[in-house]
């Protein structure tokens, strides 16, 4: 099922719940639900070739249109070894001297995933997708971190750690910067997890500049498959101006 060539989805159906969501993550796969009718058609117009060579596997579907949900596992995969999410210096002195902010952990996941879900074009993250990452958190799968500004939610991310491995899904900001300082506070409340990999899924622009960079896959599927356990976030209300002090590792991944 890790075997499509890059550009094509490793599998297109199947079913959308907890189980089938968590034993993906397991795999080294995400789900892309199609959020419009167009979004499905463009799904037959570019895979339905790559279903027909078995490059990408169609999937048993409860689904009226099988191709309203592909299954993704990136070659290479944009990843993050942890410690090394960019810290840029002007971001560290506005966290040191500037931002008044407070940060949580899982304190209000279903706010930050409705905040990551507003105004996005395409709507991948459906009814369906946030119904399983809500049930992934009560699990103890899917985490959010939150970062305050007085009773005001200002930035957030969540995410699903699996072993090694920390999957970063999504995140958003309604104060500038504050998505990065989400992901900052993400990182440092994963000290002495055993996370070694901050998955960013997708390679873009943005991703780079967070310090992304690429893994054969059949090397991030070997890391992901050492440990399959849940992995813990730490909780408790911080402030964001100890993340100002943060330091990348001394030696080079």
């Amino acid at each position: 099922m890790n075997t499509a060539p890059a550009g094509e989805p490793v599998a297109i159906g199947g079913r959308l719940d907890p189980a089938t969501l968590l034993g993906a993550y397991r795999h080294g796969a995400f789900p892309m639900p199609a959020g419009s009718p167009a979004e499905v058609e463009a799904n037959h117009f570019l895979y339905e070739d790559a279903v027909a060579a078995g490059t990408t596997v169609l999937l048993d579907s409860p689904l009226p249109d099988p191709y309203a949900l592909t299954w993704w596992s990136p070659d290479p995969r944009p990843v993050i070894p942890y410690g090394w999410l960019a810290k840029p210096r002007t971001l560290m002195q506005k966290l040191r001297n500037r931002f008044p902010w407070t940060t949580t952990a899982n304190e209000s996941f279903g706010q930050v995933l409705a905040e990551c879900r507003r105004d996005r074009t395409p709507e991948w993250l459906t009814d369906e997708l946030c119904e399983c990452m809500t049930e992934l958190h009560k699990l103890g799968w899917a985490h959010s971190v939150e970062v305050w500004e007085g009773d005001e939610l200002v930035g957030g991310a969540v995410g699903v750690g699996i072993g090694r491995v920390f999957a970063m899904e999504t995140c958003f900001h309604r104060r500038t910067d504050a998505s990065k300082v989400a992901l900052l506070d993400l990182e440092h409340r994963l000290a002495g997890t055993g996370v070694t990999l901050l998955d960013v899924e997708w390679d873009s622009k943005p991703s780079q500049r967070l310090g992304a960079g690429p893994m054969p896959r059949n090397e991030f599927l070997a890391i992901l498959g050492r440990s399959s356990d849940p992995v813990p976030v730490a909780g408790g209300v911080a402030e964001a101006r100890r993340l100002g002090f943060l330091r990348r590792p001394e030696v080079a991944p």
